[in-house]
């Protein structure tokens, strides 16, 4: 069972790719060579957002993107709380929040996998 969260792109250049949050420091997404996360798209800043996911919560932060950051269609003002399920929209590409899952589960069936959901922790941040 895995309590790691990861964004899966499920539209834009990088459809398909699984991109994994670390528990310390965060993952910077951009048109910038600089970025963990490089998308190759002109409505996209060179440094656009940020994922940070600390102490068991993942927040999403707009780095002053010109074109802005959407979590569940509603544009993202300074940070935003990210729970599993939230989708985010950056330019032409869409990008799911989902639990991450070892190279076993992956190849379970949908009932043995919604089983162990329901017992894995949620993103809650209170603040």
């Amino acid at each position: 069972m895995a309590d790691i969260p990861v964004l899966v792109c499920t539209s834009g250049a990088l459809r398909g790719r699984r991109i994994h949050v670390p528990e310390t420091g965060g993952v910077k997404i951009g048109r910038s060579d600089e970025n963990h996360v490089v998308i190759p798209d002109e409505g996209v800043s060179r440094f656009h957002a940020e994922l940070i996911y600390q102490n068991g919560s993942l927040w999403l932060q707009d780095a002053g993107s010109r074109n802005g950051v959407f979590v569940n269609g509603n544009r993202v003002v300074a940070h935003q709380a990210l729970k599993v399920g939230d989708s985010i929209a950056i330019a032409d590409h869409n990008f799911a929040v989902k639990w991450d899952e070892p190279e076993d589960e992956q190849g379970e069936s949908a009932e043995s996998a919604e089983d162990k959901r329901g017992k894995r922790r949620w993103f809650w941040p209170f603040s």
